[in-house]
């Protein structure tokens, strides 16, 4: 083990350390609850945030599609901070809700949930705020008809129905970066409302409207946008009366503490490599082959990739993991990921599998053990503060089978990307380009698909900022795990790996 790695481990260690602090010292009264919403979520799950003082109302949160209760904690955090109890609601299908998603079913259980609650004489509407994002703003904007809340907070609304009528007090906040659909429709809803007013006099007659643009920001920055915090909070406020109260300013110690200590897992992972690497370090004895031509390459991938997407959408193979979106996804890539290794590996078959090594597995074995090591930590890290990305048992049997379908692609990539040890720096920032353009060929193809009508996987084209990230972090693994221990096969099963948790934990359950 390098000094450098041993150093990079304590700064992680120190950074966990920290992040742990700071989680801890933004978390205030909380409860874990399960409500019945009806047919559509008979056991929902709600985290409920009680404020620490007087309260002057409640807020009910509705999370986008593909997110969870987690990833809008910070938020309510901050509503409790302003004397709202809060609720955090895990639609169907996300998070720990393993009821089946679909649109209807989640605007369903969003109404049997607010009975559910009027009915317990938790909430009254006209003390109560409904606050979505993406999708749950959406579903905020459409719950007008069935509840008259005292006000509405919007955030990147996702395309929807409109109601019979607007809901009161409204308030719409678009990031400047948004998707062209979500802008469009903040502008039809803007034009639908009317003139921006808010005085006092307009809260009073439940008439108040603003839409809040948000500069340099995108779909989900706007969450944690302490500027639109403020306005947000304010809005709230004077919505249930509670003028003269006020509004906190942003805490964002606990959201920055969940950054901090994922920065310290990943800071962990070049000593956990080697630790977990030593007894196979073994480098090959054999010249790797020169990889495939790129331009042949990238032309094989997008015919493939094509014809793959084509069929799933017919053929789904896939669709018994029921997963939204996802499902199809692994089936478009087990497809093209069969053919694309089968001649791959062909050609390449002794660098590819590490013929000098004394044991076949013993590299992949370990490889898969650290990507496992990965999930369980960075799952258990993330979950508290920042998203719910620990799988629940219905999760963990989707696993295996997405990590099976994602291997012949995996595969495929490690072939045509080859070796990187052997290479110059400025080969190496080539080979890394390569990669993205491999990666980004198959997001393409699946927008494609999506806006010729071939399918439906709308999340993928939702997630693309969250699969880039993920890319790069699968690539600098798989790249550490190659160069210790010469095998590519133990980097293709760390990708396969990383992969299937991603859609694992954050696709919804249909």
């Amino acid at each position: 083990m390098k000094r450098s790695e041993l150093i990079l481990a304590a700064i992680g260690l120190v950074l966990l350390a920290w992040g742990t602090a700071w989680i801890h010292a933004g978390r205030g009264p909380m409860r874990h609850v399960s409500l019945d919403g009806g047919t559509a979520c008979p056991a929902a799950p709600v985290l409920i945030l009680d404020p620490a003082g007087p309260v002057h109302g409640s807020v009910v949160v509705f999370h986008g599609l593909g997110a969870s209760r987690i990833v809008m904690l910070t938020d309510g955090q901050w509503f409790a901070a302003a004397g709202f109890r809060v609720y955090l609601v895990d639609s169907p299908g996300h998070g720990r809700d393993t009821a089946p998603f679909s649109f209807s079913s989640n605007e369903s259980c969003a109404r049997g949930l607010l009975a559910a609650l009027e009915h317990r004489g938790e909430i009254t509407p006209r003390r109560t705020v409904l606050f979505g994002h993406s999708m749950g703003a959406a579903l905020a904007i459409r719950l007008a008809d069935d509840f008259p809340a005292a006000a509405t907070i919007a955030v990147s609304t996702a395309p929807l129905v409109p109601p019979h009528r607007l809901p009161a007090n409204l308030l719409l906040v678009a990031p400047q970066m948004d998707m062209p659909p979500v802008l469009r429709m903040e502008s039809q809803l803007a034009a639908a409302a009317g003139a921006p007013r808010f005085a006092p006099a307009d809260f009073l007659q439940y008439r108040a409207f603003r839409l809040l643009p948000v500069a340099w920001h995108s779909h989900t920055g706007a969450l944690f946008d302490p500027t639109a915090i403020r306005v947000m909070l304010r809005w709230a406020l004077d919505a249930v009366g509670a003028s003269a109260v006020p509004a906190p300013d942003p805490n964002l110690q606990a959201f920055a503490g969940g950054w901090l200590g994922l920065l310290g897992i990943l800071l962990l992972f070049p000593a956990s490599a080697s630790l977990l690497t030593l007894p196979v370090r073994i480098r090959e004895i054999r010249p790797t082959p020169p990889p495939a031509r790129p331009l042949f390459s990238v032309f094989s991938w997008t015919v493939t990739l094509a014809v793959a997407a084509v069929i799933s959408a017919r053929w789904n193979l896939c669709a018994a993991l029921h997963l939204y979106s996802a499902d199809y996804l692994a089936c478009t890539l087990l497809i093209a990921g069969l053919p694309l290794a089968i001649w791959a590996i062909g050609r390449r078959s002794g660098s590819f599998l590490g013929a000098s090594q004394p044991s076949l597995l013993a590299a992949p074995l370990r490889a898969g053990a650290l990507a496992l090591l990965f999930v369980v930590v960075a799952g258990a890290w993330l979950n508290p503060q920042l998203a719910e990305f620990w799988l629940i048992p219905a999760r963990w049997a989707r696993f295996p089978f997405l990590i099976l379908a994602l291997l012949p692609i995996c595969s495929a990539e490690e072939c045509a990307l080859g070796d990187s040890s052997p290479l110059r720096p400025p080969d190496r920032a080539l080979r890394f380009a390569f990669f993205f353009v491999l990666r980004g060929l198959v997001w393409l193809v699946l927008l494609g698909a999506l806006f010729g009508g071939v399918s439906s996987a709308l999340l993928v084209v939702i997630f693309g900022a969250f699969l880039a990230v993920l890319s790069l972090l699968q690539r600098l693994g798989a790249d550490a795990l190659r160069y210790r221990t010469g095998s590519a096969l133990a980097a293709v099963v760390f990708n396969a790996i990383l992969g299937a948790w991603f859609l694992a934990a954050a696709f919804p359950l249909t």
